[in-house]
């Protein structure tokens, strides 16, 4: 029986992050990929510039409503760049009423060298609630740092 993985991430026109990045691969492993996008952004802001729209949690929610009444069981949630802070609450209210139990949380805050790239109340989210919900972390150090409150400069710092 295929496995249904729901993703809430971001989506690009140019390049590969995000959905655009996890969806194909996941898709050609077997799965079924349920994609609701974060943001629709011309291309990664590590490029400096971009353009495009955040998606209000308003419209996430209307995105999993939808999917409520098409899909019964959800397998895993993959979630990664919010773009606005409330989409935390539907991607924890999406855990409950889709009874996911696997949930792969990339913590999409920032990078080495740029700082924090998000809203200021995206690491809240990830530190205080997403941390205690996900089963699966996915840091880069940068997130690894913010989260722990250490400086990670070794393995077994990071152990």
């Amino acid at each position: 029986m295929t496995k249904t993985i729901l993703s809430i991430q971001s989506h690009v026109a140019f390049g590969y992050v995000g959905n655009r990045a996890a969806v194909f691969p996941l898709q050609r492993m077997g799965f079924d990929v349920i994609a609701i996008n974060t943001v629709q952004f011309s291309n990664h802001t590590g490029y400096g510039s971009w353009t495009g729209d955040i998606h209000s949690p308003e419209h996430i929610g209307k995105i999993l409503d939808g999917v409520a009444q098409r899909v019964g069981k959800i397998d895993a949630l993959l979630s990664g760049y919010l773009g606005d802070p409330l989409i935390s609450d539907a991607i924890i209210n999406a855990t409950d009423r889709f009874e996911i139990k696997t949930w792969l949380c990339d913590p999409v805050m920032g990078d080495i060298g740029r700082g924090f790239f998000v809203n200021e109340n995206i690491p809240d989210f990830f530190k205080n609630k997403a941390a205690h919900h996900a089963r699966v972390m996915t840091p880069n150090q940068f997130e690894l740092n913010a989260l722990t409150g250490m400086t990670i400069h070794t393995i077994e710092d990071a152990r």
